[in-house]
């Protein structure tokens, strides 16, 4: 090991080229529940706080590259995004668009966890601030029973935060930064998370069993 401070912790392997903008196919492999989170003023005045959920999805037919750019095939490349969290009455709020992606036939009664490992098709879009590029999601939408019964399966396991009942192992797993912005949530304090970080023991709870989707699901044909 090079005891170097220069050059320690820089090894993070070949560069990764920027998404393109296009439609992926994908699942739903992680689900972050961030608490409810201060917003920055708007036209300057100030937003109420809102609750916030993070999605993060796994592209079936995008992998990280090795030195020689050849696809590391147990490495999917993953794409995320963040957004307030509505009641699913609001028709119109980007959750509400999302489940809608994820469950058209509301089969799961708004249970965004049994939408884990659901195929996908992922609109990639750029957006360019001065020099910067930021490679977003545009939107998801649901991908047609054929395409879905066809859709690879997961590399990696698919995965849940709840704050109502943490799980630790998820916890620690997640980037730093991350479980930073879940620390700074408006109801951190004195929550079982908080408890849990200052030495009280983890309550386990057991996992929920998703149900079988139904195999007669249509929607629209996007190709792969």
């Amino acid at each position: 090991m090079a005891l170097n401070a220069k050059t320690a912790g820089n090894s993070q392997g070949p560069k990764q080229d920027n998404l393109e903008p296009d439609v992926y196919p994908g699942r739903l492999v992680q689900i972050i529940d961030y608490g409810l989170q201060a917003q920055k003023p708007y036209q300057g005045k100030d937003k109420p706080p809102v609750n916030v959920v993070g999605f993060t999805y796994e592209l079936v037919t995008e992998f990280m590259k090795d030195d020689d750019g050849n696809d590391i095939e147990d490495k999917p490349r993953w794409i995320s995004e963040t957004m307030p969290l509505h009641n699913l009455k609001a028709d119109k709020a980007k959750s509400t668009q999302r489940y809608k992606a994820f469950d058209p036939t509301e089969q799961y009664d708004g249970d965004f966890v049994q939408c884990l490992d659901t195929p996908v098709n992922i609109i990639v879009t750029h957006n360019k601030q001065g020099d910067k590029l930021y490679v977003n999601v545009g939107d998801v939408t649901s991908m047609n029973a054929k395409k879905a019964l066809a859709c690879p399966e997961l590399k990696n396991p698919a995965k849940y935060f709840d704050l109502d009942a943490p799980d630790m192992d998820i916890f620690k797993s997640l980037p730093e930064w991350v479980q930073k912005k879940i620390c700074e949530n408006l109801n951190f304090k004195g929550s079982p998370l908080d408890k849990l970080l200052n030495g009280a023991p983890e309550k386990k709870v057991p996992k929920p069993v998703k149900a079988k989707p139904e195999a007669d699901q249509e929607d629209e044909d996007i190709p792969y």
